[in-house]
C-alpha cells in the first residue's frame, strides 16, 4: 500500500474523465475496489483519507493513526468506496 499510489489515483480522478465515468459505473464498493486494483492502484482507505483531507498533508504517521482507529472501530470508520 502506498501514499504515492493514492496520490496518483486522486490525480487521475481529477484529470481523466473517462476514468471517473468508469469508476462511477461500478455498482457497489466491491466492484469499485476491484476496478481500482485492476487499474494498478494499491492503497489503504487510510492512505486515501490522508491524501484527500483538506489541509492535511499525507504522512506515514497520519496513516498509522487512521489505521489504528480503523482496526479499533471497524472497517466502516474510513470506508472510502
Amino acid at each position: 500500500m502506498s501514499l504515492q499510489s493514492a496520490k496518483d489515483f486522486v490525480n487521475r480522478l481529477r484529470e481523466d474523465q473517462a476514468f471517473r465515468w468508469a469508476l462511477g459505473e461500478c455498482r457497489n464498493k466491491w466492484e469499485r475496489r476491484r476496478f481500482v486494483i485492476t487499474q494498478g492502484y494499491r492503497f489503504s482507505p487510510a492512505e486515501l483519507v490522508c491524501v484527500t483531507s483538506p489541509g492535511g498533508s499525507p504522512s506515514e504517521a497520519r496513516t498509522a493513526v487512521i489505521e489504528r482507529v480503523r482496526r479499533q472501530h471497524g472497517h466502516g470508520c474510513y470506508e472510502f468506496m
